[in-house]
């Protein structure tokens, strides 16, 4: 409704109309608030930032089903290279689903509308009046036809990396030292080694994360190199990565479709995801799971549990604070997991050892334990130990059966517990 001053009031406002956004915006309007969602692109989707993989282990957790037609393409197994060494896991907990972001961001926003939430494209938020502590009662939006104060009950927080409600909240978000920067781009007329396996490799070009091919089809992938050493030129990394024989026999007669590069958060801005009334959501709130930073699904989880939980404060039933509770609750095991990575990251981002390389590729596998990585590291473990570590893996016919199934054990009970 509008009042006499024109000021646009709400239970809930979201920012930003990404999939956390859509899912907060879609969630509180379903449960009966009145929610508003405010974008400031005036085509929701675009331009691409991210990698568009999310992990079929991941889609039992979601609270809505993805319609088939939003999967367009699926990997069957990841394959890791380093230094030359290989490996590769396949199965369900491997595989990985391909999505054209710009489709399917658009379709959460019509699914926010069907549930009730207004959307506002072209809508950017410059300021906020902030009463108390954090507590924000009015949002000042740019929009094409003037400038708009919009009063909200609640603020959920989905505005990506640029953070600029954190930023208005007087916190000082700094991408270069939280975030990995990613160089990646969709590039067609490749020839693929095999179009359903998603590529990883680690080396001194990808200091502290990976480089990737995620194909899409037969002929074409989104191929990246990503970095959290902010003294590392990732132009450099990205030709490095290139020039490797592997790549370059790939990618040698592809040409580039479109820029995809952009930032994925490894640490958090801020300690909290609740301040007062406002709620942080996605990649403000490092909404991810590490090695990979998969960030899509878990960002939705989160959007959707913030929605919800910011409608339960308006009709009374319960409190903001509830809300990384209720993450914990659905998929807490899994951020406990990828939080002890975050140290590691870093501190192997430097190293250009090969032996470390090697000893990521066994982790980022599930080969070795995290525990079993840190004693072989202390042990200054040579590189033909570390080695053979591998080749006995890619040998054994029993070890990896055996791993499949502690690994779909392990996923059953975490669905099981939060049913």
């Amino acid at each position: 409704m509008i009042t006499r001053d024109m000021t646009l009031t709400c239970d809930v406002l979201v920012v930003g109309a990404g999939p956390g956004g859509s899912s907060a915006a879609g969630a509180a309007a379903e449960a009966g608030a009145h929610t508003i969602m405010i974008e400031k692109k005036s085509r929701i989707g675009v331009p691409v930032q991210c990698g568009e993989g999310i992990g079929a282990y991941l889609i039992p957790f979601l609270p809505f089903p993805i319609p088939p037609e939003q999967l367009i393409w699926t990997l069957n197994e990841i394959a890791f290279w380093a230094d030359g060494v290989t490996t590769a896991r396949s199965g369900k907990l491997w595989t990985t689903h391909l999505l054209n972001r710009a489709a399917f961001d658009a379709w959460l926003a019509r699914r926010a509308e069907e549930k009730g939430a207004q959307v506002l494209r072209d809508a950017e938020l410059i300021e906020l009046t902030i009463k108390t502590g954090y507590t924000v009662t009015s949002a000042t939006v740019k929009t094409p036809e003037g400038v708009r104060e919009i009063a909200p009950r609640v603020l959920i927080a989905a505005d990506g990396v640029d953070a600029t409600v954190l930023r208005l909240l007087g916190f000082k978000p700094d991408k270069q030292t939280t975030c990995g920067k990613v160089l990646s781009y969709e590039m067609a007329n490749l020839q693929l080694r095999n179009p359903h396996s998603f590529q990883v490799f680690l080396g001194d070009f990808a200091p502290g994360v990976y480089a990737y091919i995620l194909p899409r089809s037969r002929t074409t992938a989104n191929v990246g190199v990503g970095t959290i050493v902010p003294e590392r030129k990732l132009r450099e990394c990205y030709d490095t990565f290139m020039d490797l024989p592997p790549v370059s026999a790939q990618v040698s007669t592809g040409t580039i479709v479109q820029d995809k590069s952009g930032w994925a958060p490894i640490r958090s801005f801020t300690e909290q995801w609740v301040y007062d009334n406002v709620l942080l959501v996605g990649d403000a709130a490092n909404q991810n799971f590490k090695p990979f930073v998969e960030g899509i699904i878990p960002t939705i989880i989160g959007g959707d549990l913030a929605g919800k939980t910011a409608a339960d404060f308006i009709h009374g039933l319960g409190s903001l604070a509830a809300y990384p509770a209720r993450v914990q609750a659905t998929i807490g095991s899994l951020y406990a997991e990828s939080d002890r990575l975050i140290p590691l990251l870093y501190e192997l981002s430097t190293s250009r050892d090969p032996r470390d390389h090697v000893l990521r590729l066994c982790l980022f596998a599930n080969i070795i334990s995290l525990k079993q990585f840190e004693h072989l590291r202390r042990a200054d473990t040579d590189y033909a130990t570390i080695t053979t570590i591998v080749e006995r893996w890619n040998r054994s016919t029993f070890r990896q059966p055996v791993a499949d199934l502690i690994e779909r054990l392990g996923f059953l009970y975490l669905r099981l517990k939060r049913r």
